[in-house]
């Protein structure tokens, strides 16, 4: 992934709904905060946005590693030929020993595709449970599937199952938003600040990104 950020859900059809308003507690914890806060805006996203998990599943392995632009085009392509997620998935499971990408993807997406839908076969509606299971265990559960990291389960916990304690530290925008609002993207460091908090800063930091609005804050900060 690109320091583009996953943010295929933020150009999605729901974009204009607004989330919690939990951001005046948030902003009163670091004065970097507030204007994290002011500068990107009242969040016009509400979560979750991915109606299936086999919808979260696709842009979640196919966000790996590219920028919004290319995922998304990639998937928008894979949707009009195969209509749906589902059919998407079965595709892969046909195509994986291919070497090389097919429709722009690559022989280790098509992989995890498949070894998705091995999963979902052998462990029915496991997903279900996700969302009220420690953080931790649902990570630990999910990268048992070859493919899935870290990365992945996180752009599932937050826009498939909606959970609000989710700070993905993996991702290169968060990093880099957290280098310029912390000074430092050690996680230890940033959740002493963000606590109960962890997925709203998220969604703030990525509509930061998506409205451009990177240098703009930096300047802000600098001059501050």
């Amino acid at each position: 992934m690109d320091d583009i950020s996953p943010v295929s859900p933020f150009s999605s059809k729901q974009s204009s709904n607004k989330i919690y308003s939990k951001d005046a507690g948030l902003s009163s914890r670091h004065p970097r905060l507030r204007i994290l806060i002011e500068t990107a805006g009242p969040l016009e996203i509400k979560i979750p946005i991915w109606s299936s998990i086999n919808n979260a599943v696709l842009y979640a392995v196919i966000g790996q590693m590219l920028s919004n632009a290319a995922s998304s085009a990639i998937i928008r392509n894979l949707l009009e030929k195969f209509k749906t997620p589902k059919a998407v998935i079965e595709w892969a499971e046909k195509t994986w020993k291919k070497k090389g990408p097919v429709y722009g993807v690559s022989q280790r997406k098509r992989k995890t595709l498949k070894e998705w839908a091995v999963y979902s076969k052998n462990n029915k509606q496991a997903w279900r449970k996700w969302k009220n299971i420690p953080l931790e265990k649902y990570r630990n559960e999910i990268s048992t599937i070859w493919g899935f990291g870290r990365w992945s389960a996180d752009m599932i916990a937050i826009f498939y199952l909606g959970r609000m304690d989710v700070w993905p530290e993996t991702d290169k925008g968060i990093q880099k938003i957290s280098i310029l609002i912390f000074k430092t993207g050690k996680a230890g460091f940033v959740k002493k600040y963000i606590s109960g908090y962890e997925t709203i800063t998220a969604l703030y930091m990525w509509q930061l990104i998506n409205k451009n609005l990177v240098s703009y804050i930096k300047k802000i900060l600098d001059d501050g």
